[in-house]
């Protein structure tokens, strides 16, 4: 594998970086103060060429060759999770209760910074590189609200690529498919009005109880319904509320929240309709008035065979493991805006067989992969900047199964 002495770039610096960012985490949609910490290193450390404001915290460094060519985007997300860290002899721990970088995003913008600073010093040869600082992926909304924003139209990418790291595989192995990568994923809120009445009276009354009792008995049916071996589906209640703590009082609102998850964006609209359709018909029966929200609408993330050639190519020259997947991981991830829009493709980078998983209090991003997220992306970068893309051989099918 190439160095960070082959790149010129600092993996100490990168990790203080890291570091930093992991003691400073801020959730979706408030992630003001990384965005600034990040982009004033850029402009000290790493000076890009442009920065291009786009939505929320987001914005783009830009770094340009002095020939024409293609425009190639690799994206990191901004945000944590709302997750009180439990690692309490890390140095570095949050140091804010409840608030944590458990999905290692801290990691990933540390490789694109990386990136940038291979950038700032050796500028590509041709066409442009973006490095895309992309905020609210937790929320699903990030990817889609930077792609929507009007600055977004002096950086439409000709090949956009990111990564996400991946505990229970190996150290550095790289993780792909061709097709769906990960899920479609909705995250849906029923809400139920009624009347209130005298708990002794309940039949003057009309209690959303029962209907979201049998709704929510209703999702494991419409689940086995479409669940196949062929295409999953998945719907699993999250959230309720309904009522106050009183014992003269029947309720007369409630909410039931849940997610659907599938391979495919049009499969899951249609486990939508198919579920709520019966939801209605569930209140109407005990006299309900139900009105249905989006929470959060993840894209499944699309991979082209072309991108994936290259990031198999990729993986070789660096002289990284590399595994196909049979399935789409379940968890969204909403680089599927951009991969709806634009060539691509997302894979996975192995964290460890032995770390705790994504989304866990006690998960930890672990710095030695740092350094093959920055050689797997440049040598993306390279191989479209050049026109290797177009050569691309055929898929190596290496049907390893499913191990995360």
């Amino acid at each position: 594998m190439k160095t960070a002495e082959n790149l010129d770039i600092d993996l100490e610096e990168l990790k203080k970086l890291r570091h930093w960012l992991h003691a400073h985490p801020e959730v979706s949609r408030q992630e003001t103060k990384t965005s600034e910490y990040v982009r004033a290193y850029l402009e000290k450390n790493a000076k890009p060429d442009e920065i291009v404001p786009l939505a929320g915290a987001g914005f783009a460094a830009v770094y340009n060759s002095q020939n024409p060519g293609k425009t190639i985007l690799i994206r990191t997300e901004l945000d944590a999770l709302p997750i009180h860290e439990i690692n309490e002899d890390l140095p570095y721990k949050s140091i804010y209760d409840g608030v944590g970088h458990k999905c290692g995003h801290d990691g990933h913008m540390t490789m694109l910074t990386g990136l940038a600073q291979y950038y700032a010093k050796s500028r590509p040869t041709e066409g442009r590189v973006v490095l895309l600082y992309q905020p609210d992926e937790e929320t699903g909304t990030g990817a889609r609200e930077c792609a929507d924003h009007a600055n977004f139209e002096k950086i439409k990418p000709d090949y956009a690529f990111a990564l996400h790291n991946l505990p229970g595989f190996p150290l550095h192995e790289i993780v792909c498919k061709v097709d769906t990568f990960s899920s479609a994923v909705k995250f849906m809120a029923m809400k139920l009005t009624g009347k209130e009445a005298h708990s002794a009276q309940p039949e003057t009354g009309a209690s959303p109880s029962l209907a979201i009792a049998e709704i929510t008995l209703l999702s494991q049916e419409i689940q086995k319904k479409y669940d196949t071996p062929k295409e999953y589906a998945l719907i699993v209640p999250i959230y309720f509320q309904m009522g106050v703590s009183s014992s003269g009082v029947g309720p007369a609102y409630g909410e039931a929240h849940y997610t659907l998850r599938t391979c495919r964006n049009e499969m899951v609209d249609k486990i939508w309709e198919d579920f709520s359709s019966k939801a209605e018909e569930i209140a109407k029966k005990y006299g309900l008035k139900i009105e249905f929200e989006t929470l959060e609408d993840f894209a499944a993330n699309f991979n082209g065979e072309e991108s994936v050639s290259m990031i198999q190519k990729a993986a070789k020259e660096n002289d990284l493991s590399y595994t196909t997947i049979d399935k789409p991981f379940r968890w969204g991830e909403d680089f599927g805006e951009i991969t709806k829009r634009y060539k691509g493709a997302m894979f996975g980078l192995g964290a460890g067989e032995d770390r705790p998983d994504l989304h866990n209090p006690d998960y930890d991003f672990p710095d030695e992969i740092t350094i093959s997220g920055i050689v797997m992306f440049k040598n993306l970068i390279e191989q479209a900047l050049s026109g290797e893309d177009e050569l691309s051989q055929p898929l190596v099918q290496d049907r390893n199964s499913l191990r995360a």
